[in-house]
């Protein structure tokens, strides 16, 4: 069987072995947070508040962004050092990096208590110690992902699965406690705890490192302090414009959209994301295999391919199932058959996640090879459809400074509706993914040339 296996795993490579394996193992967690997502949520969150689940989770991910910035930038440095077998320098960068959480978490708090109450009223929600929660969740998000992406860069891919599988299951059973009473809070308690095992697991998994007496820290600033300055500040680009574009759709959907319309995007959306687990998972083990093959000086642009397509395949086929089978689907309980009205924009929400998840698999593979010339359209386009979807669906700020007959034209679109916001969505998303494609036909013009010159 040992042989069979090790055959097996030659014969496809590491990057769709270890995706099949870490898709397998993540799908057994995922049937737990469908649970959670499709039953537990809905039961106990009423459908006025149930629309924004969502938008409030974009802001503890908004909260935290310097966090999640220095989190791409770790994970890069800690795969880069562990190649070159430099487990001191990864030592000093994991410890370094604690002590800049507890700093920032501070700053985080305090620009939160002049920012949350303005994103409340808009969510209709009341404050009381949610606030709190929010960013608690948000910052424990960032701090999970430096030592997931610690792990992911040393390829430690069986301890992330471990970490995964048992996380699930403790969300559930902290839901089960918390949900009943306080609905909103209950659910970032159950956001909280997992985060907090996650991160504990992971420093156990580092332990041979970070506690490790015997291996001496080594510092690495005066080396790649400023290489790590420039990569921080192209992430911080992209990051930037990349949180703000799913927060303001989410946003828009809770701020402008009725209660009904938000609500049955976040159960529409509990389905479609399914179409990204594929695409989601190849980009997590696509990032280490790209940047050792970077490293090394080595061409990565077959792995990235192999992805991209993987990402976009199986999303295609799972959002023509929910075209053909959408209807039954949501008409199989009563909880979700007060939405089968929502079913027409179901496979539509399942093709813009994934190719949200196909452009991520480029994305993260070009910044880890230090090419960051696909933000300048991304972000373009980010920032143009963010600003064109609070615009149009609040139209009547611009009343005393526009023509009657411009605000009688816009109001005709009838852009407060959730198929419209979609298809702005869809034409965005699509958008980026074909300036990638052609991003990656002039990579491959341009070594060709290269190789015929040489």
């Amino acid at each position: 069987m040992f042989r069979l296996k090790e055959r097996i795993k030659s014969w496809m490579g590491p990057l769709w072995w270890y995706t099949l394996v870490l898709f397998c193992v993540q799908r057994l967690g995922d049937v737990i947070n469908a649970f959670i997502g499709l039953w537990l949520v809905p039961k106990y969150v009423t459908q006025e508040e149930l629309g924004a689940v969502l938008p409030l989770g974009q802001v503890g991910g908004i909260l935290a962004l310097p966090l999640a910035v220095l989190a791409v930038t770790f994970s890069k440095y800690v795969n880069a050092f562990a190649m070159r077998g430099e487990y001191g320098k990864v030592k000093s960068l994991i410890r370094d990096v604690l002590v800049l959480v507890v700093v920032l978490f501070v700053g985080i708090i305090l620009y939160a208590q002049l920012f949350l109450p303005l994103v409340f009223e808009r969510m209709r929600v009341g404050d009381g110690r949610l606030g709190m929660l929010v960013v608690v969740s948000g910052v424990l998000g960032s701090l999970a992902a430096f030592f997931t992406n610690a792990l992911q860069a040393l390829k430690k891919f069986k301890l992330i699965s471990v970490i995964g599988l048992i996380s699930a299951p403790l969300r559930l059973a902290t839901l089960l406690v918390f949900l009943p009473i306080r609905a909103l809070s209950g659910y970032f308690v159950g956001q909280i705890v997992p985060l907090l095992y996650g991160v504990g697991a992971a420093l156990f998994g580092l332990k041979g490192i970070v506690f490790n007496k015997a291996l001496k820290a080594v510092p690495y600033w005066g080396q790649d302090g400023r290489g790590m300055m420039r990569f921080s500040a192209h992430v911080a680009l992209g990051s930037l414009f990349g949180v703000i574009q799913p927060l303001v759709e989410t946003f828009v959907i809770r701020h402008r959209l009725p209660d009904i319309d938000s609500a049955g995007y976040y159960m529409i959306s509990r389905f479609a994301e399914i179409g990204s687990y594929v695409g989601m998972t190849m980009m997590f083990v696509l990032v280490p295999l790209g940047s050792e093959q970077h490293e090394r000086g080595e061409k990565s642009q077959k792995l990235v391919v192999h992805a991209m397509g993987g990402a976009l395949g199986s999303g295609l086929l799972l959002a023509f199932g929910f075209w053909l089978m959408g209807k039954h689907l949501l008409n199989l309980t009563p909880m979700w058959r007060i939405y089968a009205g929502f079913t027409p924009h179901l496979a539509l929400l399942t093709v813009i996640l994934t190719l949200r998840a196909t452009a991520q698999c480029f994305m993260s593979h070009e910044v880890v090879c230090h090419r960051f010339g696909f933000y300048w359209y991304t972000s373009i386009i980010a920032m143009c459809e963010a600003f064109f979807l609070y615009c149009i669906t609040g139209f009547s700020f611009f009343e005393p400074w526009v023509s009657a007959s411009w605000i009688e034209w816009v109001a005709d679109l009838n852009a407060g509706r959730i198929g419209f916001v979609l298809i702005v969505m869809l034409w965005s998303s699509l958008l980026s993914l074909l300036a990638m494609f052609g991003q990656l036909a002039l990579q491959r013009c341009e070594r060709s040339r290269k190789t015929q010159s040489s």
